[in-house]
């Protein structure tokens, strides 16, 4: 009785397509999947940003009402009294403003390649959370718009940029409260257009409005 059997050419064949599928189709896969966990973690940053606030909100009242800073590029009055007591701290690097370890120092870059400058000094209020998200608080001199945030989604782990695990922040002294940055203009009353928004989180742009882009569409579709 004959039996039929691949020649090894035809299994060598066999595996190098397989292979080149395998490596069209498997970055894509990783790809996909890390975005989908950056968005996962902007979810539950702007969720314990949301918790952050209610909480204050309860203690000191409405924002709009609350005793906000003057005092030129110092975060720390406001960041401490409304909203560190409130966060599940794991480090506080305020003991120096330049102490190492609750955000990247090095390496950062915006959304599109290009090098971003560190949130170290005396301007920028920075902790790392014990989900090990870093975060970093500055004072905003607008009248509206009192403060930022940003978030590292992943902590001090790569890739350190805007757009991907890096996200922003605005806080309102008004019922708006703390929103994704590009959402609402300084006024706090204006909402920006989505073709504002698309311009400034794709692969040519720093990656600031991301947040908004990312919340709104539930997915990092750039």
């Amino acid at each position: 009785m004959k039996k039929n059997a691949f020649t090894l050419a035809e299994v060598l064949l066999t595996l190098a397509i397989i292979g080149v599928i395998a490596a069209l189709t498997i970055p894509a896969v990783v790809t996909k999947v890390t975005k989908d966990q950056y968005v996962v973690g902007l979810k539950k940053a702007y969720s314990t940003l949301k918790a952050v606030e209610r909480e204050a909100i309860q203690k000191y009242g409405p924002m709009e009402n609350w005793t906000w800073s003057t005092e030129a590029g110092q975060p720390t009055a406001d960041f401490e009294k409304y909203f560190l007591p409130h966060f599940d701290v794991l480090k506080n690097c305020r003991a120096t403003y330049y102490e190492k370890g609750c955000f990247a120092a090095e390496g950062l870059t915006r959304l599109d390649g290009s090098p971003q400058g560190s949130f170290d000094g005396a301007a920028y209020y920075r902790i790392v959370t014990s989900d090990g998200m870093a975060w970093v608080y500055w004072r905003d001199g607008e009248t509206t718009r009192r403060g930022s945030f940003l978030v590292d989604v992943n902590g001090l782990k790569g890739p350190n940029r805007f757009g991907r695990d890096i996200f922003q922040f605005t806080v309102f002294s008004s019922n708006l409260g703390i929103k994704p940055s590009g959402s609402y203009q300084n006024n706090g009353i204006t909402p920006f257009p989505t073709s504002t928004v698309d311009s400034n989180c794709n692969t040519s742009s720093a990656g600031s409005y991301c947040a908004t882009k990312v919340l709104t569409e539930g997915a990092m579709n750039y």
